[in-house]
């Protein structure tokens, strides 16, 4: 047996995949004992297929070799068994995922919803920071706290929780609308002008947006942020909705955000417009700056970092 996993190994090294020194650790005892290497690999995820090929030009090394492979959060992970013993794992890491995890954490921030009071939108916009303004439709503001956001080049998104329809006749100077079910994409962005996209907060039966709706919003190309979903055409990450509490509670959920957000990468919060929630943010947002937390609108997390920048 040392001899056969001596033979693999030496296969893996002829492969075209530039090994590191492997890490080893003894397995088994008595006659049935052998080393297992574990060879940790950085290379750019473009470079895949060249990988899996030149780890196929081990398989005829050994009549009793199995190859098993899947997937991993950053990268992919390839094992070599030998008669059901495991004796080689390549752990691969894709070099863009390393980068970003060591790039600036990115967290962007929805208010929401507003709508109903001018006032609090401008305290909003009034945050030194690119908050995202989350607007419920219909409501007595909606279109002027949208264009508010827009004139302080704040992002805007519509905010829904599965209750809204348009107005009845007459009411805003809107024409009568039909009772036809729920409102189309069209209603909510000229209720909600210049939204980017959609922030869902349904609950129970409402947990997801009707399906027409969804589809709507990935033809527009719209963002969408809501419940556990990340957006399968941006990928966002899945939001955090901050509970309506005291200004110490806020505090601490924001802290273990941000921690988050240091561990994943990114993060999305989205908070209540409640003086609580303002003021807490009013301090924490120059605390995230001087750690090195960037504060971002939803948009830019659709792009990759910037790492030039770092």
């Amino acid at each position: 047996m040392p001899g056969r996993i001596a033979a693999v190994d030496a296969a893996l090294h002829r492969a075209p995949l530039q090994l590191p020194k492997a890490v080893e650790d003894e397995r088994g005892s008595g006659p049935l004992r052998w080393t297992h290497r574990l060879y940790e690999i950085e290379l750019p995820q473009a470079e895949q297929a060249q990988a899996e090929a030149a780890i196929e030009t081990v398989r005829g090394v050994d009549p009793g070799l199995a190859l098993t492979a899947e997937n991993t959060a950053d990268g992919a992970e390839v094992r070599i068994g030998l008669d059901g013993l495991l004796v080689s794992t390549l752990r691969f890491r894709w070099a863009e995922a390393v980068a970003a995890k060591h790039a600036r954490p990115r967290v962007a921030v929805v208010i929401g919803p507003l709508g109903d009071d001018l006032r609090i939108a401008r305290q909003v916009v009034g945050l030194e920071a690119p908050v995202v303004l989350g607007v419920r439709p219909f409501r007595p503001f909606s279109r002027e706290v949208a264009q508010l956001g827009h004139m302080f080049d704040r992002e805007v998104v519509v905010q829904l929780d599965g209750t809204e329809s348009p107005p009845e006749a007459g009411e805003d100077g809107d024409q009568p609308q039909a009772n036809t079910g729920p409102p189309g994409i069209d209603e909510l962005l000229a209720s909600v002008p210049q939204a980017v996209g959609v922030a869902w907060q349904g609950a129970g039966a409402q947990s997801q947006p009707d399906p027409q709706l969804r589809e709507e919003i990935d033809r527009r190309q719209l963002l969408f942020v809501g419940g556990h979903e990340r957006d399968p055409h941006a990928a966002l990450p899945a939001p955090a909705v901050l509970a309506d509490a005291q200004a110490e509670a806020v505090a601490a959920q924001l802290g273990a955000l941000v921690e988050k957000a240091r561990s994943d990468g990114s993060a999305i919060i989205v908070g209540p417009p409640t003086d609580a929630t303002l003021e807490t943010l009013s301090h924490a947002l120059p605390e995230w700056r001087a750690a090195q937390v960037e504060i971002v609108p939803l948009s830019a997390l659709t792009q990759p970092v910037n790492l030039s920048a770092r």
